[in-house]
C-alpha cells in the first residue's frame, strides 16, 4: 500500500513538473485511470490467454472423464455379456448331448445293448429304420425285438429313458409269454426313437393346382 502511494505521489509530481498543476483529486483520478489501464492491459496480454487455456484444459478434462466413464461402462457390459455368452455356450454344450447334431447310431446301439445285457435280456434284432425329417430336427427310429423276464424288460426301458441322449419308446407289443425258471418270459417288440438336431425348417409343400374351369 505504501509503495502504491509513493508511486502515485511520484506520478503527481511528474504531472506538476511537466504539465500544469492540478488539484489533488484530479491527479488521483488520472493516476487511478492509468493504473486501471495498466491492470486491464496486463490481464488482456498475460492473464486472459492463461485463463482461456485453463478453461479449455478443464473442458477437455471433463470430456475425457466422461469418455472414460463411458468406456468403463461398456467394458463392464462387455465382460457381463462375455460371461453370459460363456454360460449359454456351456449350457448349450451340455444340452447338445440330449439332441446332438450327429446320428451316432453305433454308439447308441452299443449303449442300448449294454443296458439290455445288464438287465438279463436277449436281443433278437436291432434294425435302424429310415429317418423321419421334422422342422429343425430329425427322428431316427430303431426297431428292436428282445426277450426276457417281464420285470427285466421294465428295468431295461427305465434305463433307456435315463440315457444322456433323448430316446423315446413307442409301438410296444408284448407276445409269446412262457414260463422259464419260475419266471414269466415275454417277447417285446418296440420302436426306439432318438433325435438329431438339424436346424432346418422343412419346405412347405406346394399348394395343389386348381382345376381349370370348364368352358
Amino acid at each position: 500500500m505504501a509503495r502504491k502511494e509513493k508511486q502515485v505521489s511520484a506520478f503527481t509530481r511528474f504531472l506538476d513538473a511537466r504539465y500544469i498543476p492540478m488539484e489533488p483529486r484530479f491527479r488521483l483520478i488520472i493516476a487511478a485511470l492509468i493504473l486501471a489501464v495498466l491492470v486491464i492491459a496486463y490481464m488482456l496480454i498475460f492473464y486472459m490467454p492463461y485463463y482461456q487455456e485453463k478453461e479449455k484444459l478443464s473442458e477437455d478434462k471433463t470430456k475425457l472423464e466422461a469418455e472414460l466413464a463411458t468406456v468403463r461402462t461398456k467394458a463392464s457390459t462387455l465382460q457381463q455379456l462375455e460371461k453370459e455368452l460363456a454360460e449359454t455356450q456351456e449350457m448349450f454344450d451340455n444340452k447338445a448331448e440330449l439332441l446332438p447334431q450327429g446320428k451316432e447310431i453305433p454308439k447308441l446301439l452299443k449303449d442300448i445293448s449294454a443296458l439290455g445285457t445288464a438287465a438279463g435280456l436277449e436281443f433278437l434284432s436291432f434294425k435302424p429304420t429310415p429317418e423321419r425329417p421334422k422342422d429343425f430336427y430329425e427322428e431316427i427310429p430303431i426297431s428292436i425285438s428282445l426277450k426276457g423276464p417281464y420285470h427285466s424288460i421294465g428295468r431295461f426301458f427305465d434305463s433307456v429313458s435315463k440315457l444322456e441322449r433323448i430316446v423315446s419308446v413307442g409301438d410296444m407289443k408284448m407276445s409269446s409269454p412262457t414260463r422259464e425258471n419260475n419266471e414269466m418270459t415275454l417277447k417285446a417288440d418296440c420302436e426306439l426313437v432318438t433325435y438329431r438336431f438339424t436346424n432346418e425348417e422343412l419346405a412347405n409343400p406346394q399348394a395343389p393346382a386348381k382345376n381349370p374351369k370348364k368352358k
